[in-house]
């Protein structure tokens, strides 16, 4: 018997609750990122500096990764691999193994590009489309038995690549731009090489 591949949408169920989630997340991390007090219209500037240490106390703890808060929607990619530098190193310092590192990664790239792909441009936004669906389908493979760890970490990767307010409202921006895209589910080993 075969099984025809699903068509399955590029933003799955509660992705939209997420989107709004996440950019109420990198709207307060912004907060945080260095500006001046007069920046906040809701928190006190006595509240801001404490959650601007109590973040600080945590990255330097370990217990939050840190992350480039730069201006720049791209931010830092020495290597030029396509990852962020400060998330290729969050994926390096995982306990998870090589090959789930690598899923993690390709994970990462496919949110990295959902920043710098051309809105206007629908083959382009379609590949990444493509891209995100197969890193979806390789984190499935290689987490197995437990996929929704790999899930999780992907979430938590999405996270983190739009963690200031312009990068966040880009990825909004890429979500709105991918409404109502529809593309056929991979069915094969689709982690990258």
């Amino acid at each position: 018997m075969t099984t025809k591949p699903q068509l399955t949408t590029t933003t799955p169920p509660g992705a939209l609750a997420r989107a709004i989630a996440l950019a109420a997340c990198a709207l307060l991390l912004s907060a945080c990122g260095g500006g001046t007090a007069s920046t906040s219209a809701t928190a006190p500037p006595t509240e801001v500096a404490t959650l601007k240490a109590k973040i600080q106390e945590l990255e330097t703890s370990g217990k939050l990764p840190n992350l480039d808060r730069s201006s720049s929607i791209a931010g830092p990619d020495a290597n030029s691999n396509g990852v962020r530098d400060d998330i290729e190193a969050y994926v390096a310092a995982l306990p998870i193994s090589p090959v789930q590192k690598a899923a993690a990664m390709q994970y990462a790239k496919v949110f990295q590009q959902a920043l710098t792909v051309d809105l206007t441009d629908k083959s382009g936004l379609d590949r990444v489309g493509v891209l995100n669906e197969q890193a979806i389908r390789c984190a499935r493979i290689v987490f197995m038995p437990n996929y929704q760890d790999g899930y999780d970490l992907g979430s938590k990767l999405e996270a983190m690549t739009a963690n200031t307010k312009e990068r966040a409202r880009q990825y909004l921006a890429y979500n709105k731009a991918l409404s109502g895209s529809v593309m056929s589910g991979a069915t094969r080993n689709t982690c990258d090489p």
